[in-house]
Parts: C-alpha cells; structure tokens; sequence
C-alpha cells in the first residue's frame, strides 16, 4: 500500500514538475534547495566562529526567517501550478523580489546592524574590513601596499596570525573607490561599513538581468539562478566583493550588446582594476572586438580596438601611481602572497588541488612554497587559447563568457586556494551562457520559392494551318487582380 502511494506520488511530481514555466522550475530548485542549505550549511563569519545564517536573528526570529524563506521558495512553484495564467509577469517579479529579500538582503542588513552594535571586526569578512582599512590608509597618505594593518580592526579579526595582516591582496579600484565613503563617514562621526557599497552592488547585478537576454521567462530564471546561487548569496552576508565585480561585467555585456563598445569596455576595465578574476576577462573583449569586425589586415584588426583606448587609460590611471611608488610592495601584496613565494604567504585553502594535494600529504604544511602559478598557467593557456580560436570563428557573447568561466575555472582551481565563491563567481559569469545561446539557435523557418511548373507544348501539326481570324478586341485589365510574387523569406541569422 505504502509502495503504490509513493509511486503516484513520484508520478504526481514528475507531472506537476513538468507543467512548471521555466522560471517556476528554476526558482523551484534554487529555493527551496537554499532553504535546506540554511539550516547548516550556509554559514556567515560572527564573532570567533562561524554561525548559520539564521542565528543571525534573536530567539523567535529565528523561526519566523526559516518558516518565511521556505513558505516563499514553496509557495512560487505552487502557484505557478495551480494559477497558471492569473500569476501574472508583475506577481512573479514581485514574489522573487520577496525571495531575495528575505534569503539576502534582510540577513546582510542584520549582520550589518550587529557589527554596529558591537566589534567593528565581528560579523564582516576580513575581505571587507582590509578593504575600509586600506582606504583609511590611502587617505592619510599613505601606500596602502606598503603599510601593514596591526593598527586596526583586522588585528582582532578572528584568525590567528592573519597573513592579511601584512598584504593587501586587492586591485587599487577597490579602495580607491571606498575612500570617498569612508572619508565622509568617518569625518561626520557615522559608522562606515563595505556592504552599504557591495549590497547595492548585489541589487544593480541583478537589475541589468533584464538588458541581458530576452523574456519574462527567461528573464526571472537568470535573475532567480544569479541571486541565489548557493555558492554566491551567503557570501554577500558577511561582505565579500564577488558582487561588487559582476555589476561592472554584466553592464558592460549590457552595452557590448548595443554596441556601445568604449562604454562597454569601461566598465571591464573597472572590473579588471578591481580585482583579478576579471582582469582575466580583458583578452577574450579585445579578441570579440577584432572578430566581429572581420578585420582583412592588421591595421583594421588594430583599428578595431580603437574605442577601448579610454579603459587603457584608466587601467593605467589606477596601476600606475602604485607601481611606480614601490613596485616591489605591489609586487609582494598582488602576486607573491597568492601564489606562494611572499615572506608571509597565504595558506592553502579550499576545495581545489591544492586542497587534494595537501590532503594526500604531497604538501607538507598550508603555507608551504609550490609551484602552483606554474601549473595554472600551464592548465589555463591551452584552454584560453583554444577559446580565442573558437571566439574568433564564432565571435558571440554566449562563446565569450563561455571561454571565460572555463579558463577561469582552470586557472583559479589549480591555484594556491579556491574558495566556495570562485566557484559562485564562476558559476555567476556561466549563467548566461545557456540562456544566451537558446536565443543564437533559434531559426525563423525558410520560405523556399517553387519553380512554376513547365508546360509541355504539343509537337507542330504538318498540316497546313487555318487561315487566321479576325483578333478580339483587347480587354481592360484590372491592376489589383495582379498577384505580386510572395517574397523569399529569410532565416533569423541570431
């Protein structure tokens, strides 16, 4: 009895799951997948350790956001199911809004209100605090790649003997762009915290999912496997900057697409002098660029990159003073403390091979030299370099973001650490791929013009022919009654 109640209901859902819009099916298996994940699984930093995301609220409201977020993840399938077409474009966008809101938004602003009211260097990432503290340093004056941080908040930051403590992992835009921020909140006496700038960064992301693929469908699906990828969302939380590069890469695709080039590529430059990751992203623009332009020689190849020449410029704008103040600071903080070689290196950590390699004891301690910028590169050039060829015979964006996350993904897992939200970030950058290409696939169907059929004539008579009659006279031809040759249709060439 138990048997056959359990195979109608299996076939129940199978048949409920495929009468789900697509948007229905994604917010489905984001939803309520996230809501299981917060019972253990998504974890935010707190005072000395981490903490679920839901003891993030006092007793009682506790209980209320788990029962919210799973009635919510819930109930968005469910009414797909059963309103059909009464839940309307406007009710979905407004359900998912309320779905982001109380899985993102609410717990950041809770931990923002904790670390208020209590420790500056409590419930915020050391990512996010370095970041304040370096732009504090950048405006007293000082080379905040050459500085240490034993005079602020990051020493009691909950990690024994912080290497963050002596490098500044971050691109320059980073700082440079809290500074304004913080300066304003520490000369009025307000309390300055990274996510007043990463959280609305996390809402403008998702609000250029519209200007990037087409269809309400379509468009809530992105919007829903974005804003709460699970390796991405808790991360916003606790205030790491994955967000903070993303709305610079998503609005540039968004005018790469209405070929507004220089703006476009403005934006990438401001992503890549941000942080790492996206400075990755530079070469496969500049091949886009070339490839769709079909450049015949090397001057119009060359001619191709001309609008970018404002994004160079501002990349040389923000590398350049650090570089040339004490290059070998930079040098250290940016590239020696994240592949190993730095007096003070950061430690293996993660869920990449460099976490199997010290699993298997191939590496004796998580601070150990090895050679992983090596390996990485050795990976990731062949995969980058056959993408360019694909980029090249193919330049669309869907293969340029592709090329992208793969190299990527090849480059930052053969690294010294590969954290959850490389994974999430990598993730975040793919999404549009599938949805993308869906569209480039599409074909409007041929109309092929028939020949009109051939007339055989009889053979000629040899018989003499009859003498002619007199002609009729010609009859008025109405000029509408002409049918006009229907034209031959042409394919969608997206």
């Amino acid at each position: 009895m138990l048997a056959k109640v359990l195979e109608r209901f299996i076939k129940w859902s199978l048949s409920a799951w495929r009468d789900l819009s697509l948007d229905a099916k994604v917010v489905a298996l984001f939803g309520v997948g996230n809501w299981f994940l917060l019972f253990a699984n998504h974890t935010t930093v707190a005072a000395t350790h981490d903490v679920p995301l839901w003891q993030l609220f006092p007793p009682g409201a506790d209980v209320v956001f788990l029962i919210v977020c799973g009635t919510l993840a819930f109930a968005y399938p469910f009414r797909d199911h059963r309103a059909r077409g009464s839940f309307t474009t406007r009710a979905r966008v407004a359900h998912l809004a309320a779905i982001i809101a109380t899985f993102v938004i609410i717990p950041t602003l809770a931990s923002i209100i904790l670390r208020e009211t209590g420790k500056p260097y409590t419930y915020v990432h050391d990512g996010a605090l370095m970041v304040e503290e370096a732009s504090r340093k950048f405006i007293a004056g000082m080379n905040p790649y050459v500085a240490d941080y034993l005079d602020t908040p990051m020493f009691f930051w909950p990690m024994i003997n912080n290497p963050a403590l002596y490098h500044l992992t971050y691109f320059p835009f980073m700082f440079l762009v809290t500074g304004p921020f913080v300066w304003f909140f520490d000369h009025f006496g307000f309390v300055w915290d990274q996510r007043y700038l990463y959280l609305p960064a996390y809402i403008g992301t998702l609000a250029l999912v519209p200007f990037i693929v087409e269809g309400a469908a379509r468009r809530l699906a992105m919007t829903a496997a974005i804003a709460l990828n699970p390796q991405l969302f808790p991360f916003v939380v606790e205030g790491r900057n994955d967000f903070f590069v993303l709305l610079f890469l998503f609005a540039g695709l968004a005018l790469l697409m209405r070929e507004r080039r220089t703006m476009s590529s403005l934006a990438f430059a401001a992503a890549g002098a941000a942080k790492l990751h996206a400075l990755i992203f530079l070469p496969f623009v500049a091949v886009y660029l070339i490839a769709t332009k079909r450049p015949r020689n090397l001057r119009e190849a060359v001619a191709a990159l001309v609008p970018t020449w404002p994004a160079a410029l501002f990349l040389l704008a923000t590398f350049v003073p650090f570089l040339a103040n004490n290059f070998g600071a930079f040098y250290d903080d940016v590239v020696s403390y994240n592949a190993g070689g730095a007096a003070w290196t950061y430690p293996i950590s993660g869920m990449g091979f460099s976490a199997i390699l010290l699993a298997l004891g191939l590496i004796p301690y998580r601070q150990a030299d090895f050679p992983f910028a090596a390996i990485e590169i050795a990976v990731a050039a062949p995969i980058a370099v056959w993408w360019f060829i694909r980029l090249w015979q193919r330049p669309t964006i869907a293969t340029l973001l592709a090329g992208y996350a793969l190299t990527l993904l090849a480059f930052l897992f053969f690294g010294r650490y590969f954290q959850g939200n490389y994974l999430g970030f990598i993730a975040a950058v793919f999404t549009p791929v599938p949805f993308l290409a869906a569209r480039a696939t599409r074909r409007v169907p041929r109309r092929v013009r028939r020949p009109a059929p051939t007339v055989t004539m009889p053979p000629p008579s040899r018989q003499p022919a009859p003498a002619p009659l007199p002609s009729p006279a010609p009859m008025p031809i109405a000029l509408d009654s002409v049918a006009e040759p229907s034209p031959v249709g042409v394919g969608s060439t997206d």
